[in-house]
């Protein structure tokens, strides 16, 4: 059964995913932006995958949302890093 605080999450995530495609050009002038972009799109995908997981395959979409939160944490600390290097 489907959760609805992880649905209006997944829902909310999805309205900054458009946020961030309408103000594409001023994200691009961040420093590192396709990492930043990058994490984001991933964070929004465990999202979606934590949904899913209550419809089909539960243990491979669990797995699959870890990963992907796993990944858009890694892809962020390097956008950080490279926030932070470029800025000195």
């Amino acid at each position: 059964m489907i959760q609805e605080n992880e649905l209006i999450t997944f829902m909310i995530c999805i309205g900054v995913l458009i946020f961030f495609i309408v103000n594409y050009q001023k994200l691009k002038r961040l420093s590192g932006y396709n990492f930043f972009l990058t994490s984001f799109i991933l964070y929004s995908c465990a999202w979606c995958f934590t949904v899913i997981e209550h419809v089909i395959f539960e243990e491979v979409f669990n797995f699959i949302e870890h990963l992907c939160y796993i990944s858009s944490s890694g892809v962020m600390v390097v956008w950080i890093l490279i926030a932070f290097w470029k800025r000195k």
